[in-house]
């Protein structure tokens, strides 16, 4: 039996080479085939699973380093953006400073020198809190958001000052195109994830949003007494924002002089950077973050409006006069409330 069967194969192999070989379709017996063996059919199917398997094993292998080679091409392109973000928002923490060493070294009047170190502390002292917000991927949260349409904002108005005078500090004029760069680029990736496609709403959805919610937040009564007090500045600052928008009005009506009308937007600029900085606190404040072990950010903002609205409640004229007494005032409250803050953080 086992000769019969051994007979079968080869005739059978032979045929096959033969109409392999061969292109007319009358040389490959087929019907041959029935006549092997139930042994010899099971060694061929038994073949074909094997090179079947083989070739599924093949197939998966060659896949899965294409899979791992995308998601690790995404990743470097995500680190890449992350680090560039970082980079640009330490550029202009450095430029800021630099504009105030720059104008320290003309010899300017003490009035003029701390009125300088009021308007570089604001978007210096921002630009520096966002280079941690963006180390540690909170470049999404909503404080962070408006932070970054804040200097966006900041920086659009100033070149339209630096436009409007014909001059300017040079390093001012570099700040601002460093910050229009790096504030779209800090906000996309904070509405729509670094990999710009994690991202619930677009960029225009969420700028409305934020526009709501701000609104809604300054008209809205505050919380507690901490809340109360930030919500007290936002509204003494919008008000100095909005006389300085009708003095800016009615220079156009008159048509003033380029240089008025800048200055004027200069201001005004500067009013609308720190409204948004107090009404962060004043957000905070309402949902207790303030004490938080994660509050540093709040912290800084206290210091750095401290900073201003002290030196601006001095060359206002001091305690003498109502706005200069407020904006001092104010600057203790902000000062007291950053230490507590910083006191309890520490604690925890």
């Amino acid at each position: 039996m086992k000769l019969i069967s051994l007979i079968s194969v080869v005739l059978i192999l032979a045929t096959n080479g033969a109409a392999a070989f061969h292109t007319s379709p009358r040389l490959a017996p087929i019907p041959q085939v029935q006549q092997t063996s139930p042994y010899f059919r099971s060694l061929v199917t038994s073949s074909d699973k094997l090179r079947s398997n083989a070739a599924a094993i093949k197939t998966a292998s060659s896949v899965k380093p294409l899979m791992l080679s995308s998601s690790g091409e995404d990743f470097c392109k995500i680190q890449g953006r992350k680090k560039r973000v970082i980079l640009g928002y330490k550029a202009m923490t450095a430029l800021y400073i630099a504009v105030f060493l720059y104008s320290a070294s003309k010899s300017v009047a003490a009035n003029t020198l701390l009125a300088i170190t009021s308007y570089v502390a604001m978007p210096a002292g921002l630009s520096y809190i966002m280079i941690s917000a963006a180390k540690h991927d909170r470049l999404g949260s909503d404080t962070y958001k408006r932070i970054n349409l804040s200097l966006l904002e900041y920086a659009v108005l100033g070149c339209s000052v630096i436009k409007l005078s014909g001059g300017g500090n040079p390093i001012l004029k570099v700040a601002y195109i460093i910050t229009l760069i790096n504030t779209i680029k800090g906000y996309a990736y904070g509405v729509l994830g670094l990999d710009k496609k994690s991202g619930s709403d677009t960029m225009l959805q969420d700028f409305t949003k934020g526009v709501k919610s701000t609104i809604k937040g300054i008209c809205s009564d505050p919380k507690n007494m901490k809340s109360f007090g930030y919500w007290s500045a936002t509204l003494m600052v919008v008000t100095m924002k909005l006389f300085k928008l009708k003095d800016i009005i009615n220079a156009l009506q008159s048509a003033a002089a380029s240089k008025d009308i800048a200055m004027s937007l200069a201001r005004f600029n500067r009013l609308s950077l720190l409204a948004l900085m107090i009404y962060t606190l004043k957000d905070a404040a309402d949902g207790d973050l303030l004490s938080l072990s994660s509050a540093t950010t709040f912290i800084q903002l206290n210091y750095v409006c401290a900073l201003v609205l002290g030196i601006v409640g001095v060359l206002g004229g001091g305690m003498m006069s109502p706005l200069g007494g407020a904006n001092v005032a104010f600057a203790a409250f902000f000062a007291v409330n950053g230490l507590s803050s910083y006191f309890k953080k520490s604690v925890l």
